[in-house]
């Protein structure tokens, strides 16, 4: 029968099995621990990458609205000078009819028909027109100048131009929300950043588990918002383009 271990050799014996307990524990600590950090660089490498992309989303976004905005302000000073200019035109053309009417009634032939030849072919048109109604005969019948014959085209082109500036101010609201929106976004990716990268600093691993869950779930809801914003394919030239197609 073999004779019992001197204590010292039990002793020895169980000092060694609580050190590899200890080095297996420490091992598997640092192997989760590795795994957590890993996956908290990914997370922070993709943050990084987001970030940068709204960053630049948001300036071309913001090029769009600079060059919307000198649109719709081009289109509206245009839209003046022709109000202007159309108003002009139709007080001349006014005078002209005063001095037909004038002629008419006295029964001057000839002045009457020298001044329709000098008339605009579209007021002549609605002369014509006014004329055939009986606009001499009945006071309810629309006068020349009322007349759908009648028509400026820089009435009509002034018409034009403030419906696009009204598109253009629109498009110029749009593309400013949006481009505010990129910058709330990136502004979210600042956030996983930061509490993602506190999370190594802590020694306590459910601390760190802790930051590293705020982080992962900062990063989805922003990925989902980024998601949903429309994408700027336009250059960062859209303002200069823009302006020298309008000097």
């Amino acid at each position: 029968m073999p004779s019992p271990l001197p204590d010292f050799v039990k002793a020895e014996k169980w000092d060694a099995e609580a050190l590899l307990h200890r080095i297996l524990v420490a091992v598997e600590k640092d192997r989760q621990r590795g795994r957590l950090e890993l996956a908290i660089a990914i997370i922070l490498s993709l943050a990084t990458l987001g970030s940068t992309w709204c960053g630049y989303q948001s300036g071309l976004w913001g090029d769009v609205q600079r060059s919307k905005q000198f649109d719709a302000e081009t289109a509206e000073r245009q839209a003046a000078e022709d109000t202007i200019v159309g108003l002009q035109l139709r007080s001349f053309d006014a005078m002209e009819l005063r001095e037909y009417w004038s002629a008419i009634r006295e029964s001057d032939i000839k002045t009457g028909d020298a001044v329709y030849f000098r008339m605009r072919p579209q007021l002549q048109r609605a002369l014509k027109a006014s004329l055939t109604a009986g606009v001499l005969d009945h006071s309810n019948v629309a006068g020349p100048l009322e007349r759908p014959e009648y028509v400026l085209s820089k009435e009509q082109n002034s018409k034009l131009l403030r419906a696009e500036a009204a598109l253009s101010h629109k498009a110029d609201k749009e593309a400013g929300q949006t481009s505010g929106r990129y910058a709330t976004v990136t502004l979210m990716f600042a956030s996983v950043l930061f509490f993602g990268g506190i999370s190594g600093t802590f020694t306590v691993r459910e601390v760190r588990v802790g930051l590293a869950g705020v982080s992962l779930a900062l990063f989805l809801v922003t990925i989902a918002i980024l998601i949903g914003l429309p994408a700027c394919k336009g250059s960062t030239s859209a303002v200069s383009h823009s302006q020298a197609a309008h000097s």
